[in-house]
């Protein structure tokens, strides 16, 4: 039976990491990779971009690049997939099995690793870091068992050319060594203290030598520093608790129960775990690319504790066979029906196959830059930087791409103000020279770019496709590219192709809604209970002034979707905007109830607040509505208006001259 549910384990492992490939970063990784074999030489400087050529670059993952270029050139995707899913199944069974190591109890950890394969999959991804899940597994066996203590110095070497989180080799050792002391036994707490400064040494032992060693405290400094914008910014670098309770359930639902095993055990904790389950939880807690991080140590210091523990000394182990494998199967079904994906808001980007995300890279757009042979240095989205270099280097370079670790945040200020404030392109296209924009125009933060872009004169809109654009300047050298290719929505015809969600977004964001709206009636006519889609058009019909369209669409979509905030705030709005402000501020509050998050329903319920005269509760949720999205010129007229009236005077002309400077 046992062996049974080992195979059955083994299939969930790998049925779960082998997912759509969705990791940006991937691509730089690669081209880094074959610059690698193919000129047996490490770069030490920027090779990528024009705007920080020949800055030094510390290339961490470089020994990883090189490992995912030679499977990805031999097996492509799938290649890379199963590489994933034989390290991740590697570091699952090594905890597994070490968590029921002297009591031939398997019951526990077996809950927990099936807890810990839900609380990962948001993090499953091709990246370097895999290998530091794997690394930090085998540190976390050798630890447990106490050998080969002196294996751990050479496996650092590897680690430090592997991947950036070389630092928890020798923060598990010297948290092992302290908990040991804390114990009271000396002799085992004195046997890690050469593994320790041994293994410090190791971290030496890269193309970089001190610097690469001291790369894990440059980012931790950069991170309440010199990048305390990009942190923000990205998602990854965010806490799990400032983002979607879903996504992280079984992130939580872990964190929750594992700890609670300490209760359980509360006679034979340890302190060595302890201390390795506290540092593991405030590293998960800063950052969400960290969850890992905590995942495994929890996984394995939860069997233990529930193996260790008298309150569980009488548990049978055979009765939970059948439940085990029933767990196993259901599971399998989990991931395979792509109904996990769903549970935890990934659906949209990923499934159970193995192919790169079409939506996360701009083929199109350097295809036609291709098939045209368009020359001239590109401006691109940041997210787009991996993909352009790949395809391009090194006869074209880039930007700006994902490289944390090189762009400060004055370079990526001037990014992320030239998305928003009209005035700063002109000014950052003559700094840096280019005459091509690669766009993403899909998810938010280039609506106000795609625009200001769209409705210059001296740009011209020559590509589009479901994630991305491009514009070229309009100069001699582009001249007959453009008056090929223009495109003039004036007179368009919807083909085919135009009728998706992501391109009707695309219209409306770059001030062509008439387009946008046909596009999602003729969606919804092939799907009519398309949530986006009503949502979208009802709030076309609404800035159109069409009310009633608005209200009666919405109706519809609330009787499928009654737990929808957005089509609360939608129809919230029509009847506000109708003149039914009781009806219309009710639902609004309902909406904020179910998502306090929601942009749309924190800006109108200020404006019903400010027509009641509830200048407090107005500005509350003007303030909230300034943090979710900063660049609104009328939120910060309103908010000037508000402090004006409150005597704020200070205050109210900080938030007007900031609206002139986004509307300039």
């Amino acid at each position: 039976m046992k062996f049974l549910i080992l195979i059955l384990l083994l299939a969930l492992l790998f049925i779960s990491q082998i997912n759509t490939i969705v990791d940006v970063d991937l691509w730089w990784g690669l081209k880094t990779g074959e610059h690698i074999v193919k000129n047996l030489e490490i770069p030490r400087a920027d090779i990528f971009s024009y705007t920080l050529a020949g800055k030094p670059w510390i290339d961490h993952e470089w020994l990883s690049q090189v490992l995912f270029y030679l499977v990805f050139s031999g097996f492509g995707w799938l290649g890379l997939n199963i590489l994933k899913a034989f390290i991740i199944a590697a570091c699952f069974f090594i905890l597994f099995f070490l968590s029921s190591r002297g009591t031939e109890k398997t019951a526990f950890p077996l809950f927990f690793l099936l807890l810990s394969i839900l609380a990962f999959g948001y993090r499953s991804f091709v990246r370097p870091e895999i290998f530091s899940y794997l690394l930090m597994s085998v540190f976390l066996y050798i630890l447990e068992k106490d050998k080969p203590l002196y294996a751990m110095p050479f496996l650092q070497i590897l680690w430090v050319n592997l991947h950036g989180y070389f630092i928890v080799g020798p923060a598990l050792i010297f948290l092992y060594l302290a908990g040991d002391f804390l114990s009271g036994d000396k002799t085992r707490a004195g046997k890690l203290v050469p593994v320790f400064i041994l293994s410090v040494a190791a971290c030496f032992i890269n193309p970089y030598f001190y610097k690469g060693a001291l790369y894990p405290l440059g980012i931790l400094i950069d991170a309440f520093s010199g990048q305390k914008m990009f942190m923000r910014n990205i998602h990854e670098l965010m806490m799990p608790i400032r983002l979607n309770f879903f996504r992280f359930f079984f992130f939580w639902v872990l964190a929750i129960l594992s700890s609670l095993t300490f209760i359980v055990n509360i006679k034979n904790v340890k302190a060595r775990h302890m201390l390795v389950f506290v540092f593991a939880f405030i590293s998960a807690y800063l950052a969400t690319r960290n969850t890992p991080v905590f995942i495994f140590p929890a996984m394995l210091v939860a069997g233990i504790n529930l193996n260790n523990s008298a309150l569980t000394k009488g548990v049978s182990e055979k009765k939970y066979h059948a439940l085990s494998m029933l767990l196993i199967c259901g599971l399998i079904i989990l991931f395979l029906s792509n109904k996990y994906y769903a549970f935890t808001n990934q659906d949209g980007m990923r499934r159970t196959e193995s192919k790169f995300s079409e939506l996360l890279m701009p083929e199109g757009a350097c295809d036609f830059l291709e098939r045209n042979d368009i020359k001239g240095p590109v401006f691109n989205t940041l997210d787009f930087g991996p993909y352009i270099g790949y395809r391009f280097y090194p006869e074209k370079r880039i930007f700006i791409d994902t490289r944390t670790e090189l762009y400060k945040d004055e370079f990526y200020r001037i990014y992320r103000r030239v998305q928003n404030y009209p005035a700063e392109w002109k000014a950052l296209r003559e700094r840096y020279g280019f005459n091509i924009a690669i766009v993403r125009h899909l998810f938010s933060g280039t609506e106000r770019l795609l625009k200001q872009v769209y409705k210059n004169n001296d740009w011209r809109l020559v590509y589009y496709d479901k994630n991305s654009c491009v514009f070229l300047r309009d100069m001699p050298a582009y001249k007959d590219v453009i008056r090929r290719y223009e495109v003039e929505f004036k007179n368009k015809r919807l083909a085919d192709s135009d009728i998706d969600i992501h391109i009707a977004r695309f219209f409306a964001k770059i001030g062509e809604p008439d387009l946008a709206e046909e596009t999602y009636e003729r969606i919804l006519t092939r799907q009519p209970a398309f949530l986006e889609a009503g949502n979208n058009l009802a709030a076309l019909y609404i800035d159109s002034g069409r009310y009633k369209e608005a209200i009666d669409l919405l109706q519809n979509f609330l009787d499928r979707y009654p737990g929808s905030a957005e089509l609360y705030a939608n129809i919230g709005t029509a009847y506000m905007r109708s003149g039914e402000n009781k009806k219309g501020l009710s639902l609004l509050e309902k909406a904020a109830r179910l998502n306090p998050y929601l942009r749309k329903a924190s800006y109108m319920l200020g404006i019903a607040y400010l027509e009641k005269g509830e200048l407090d509760r107005a500005l509350r949720q003007f303030v909230k509505y300034s943090r979710l999205d900063p660049y609104d010129p009328d939120v910060h007229r309103m908010l000037g208006d508000i402090y004006r009236r409150k005597g704020l005077l200070k205050e109210a002309d900080v938030e007007y001259n900031e609206a002139n400077a986004l509307e300039s």
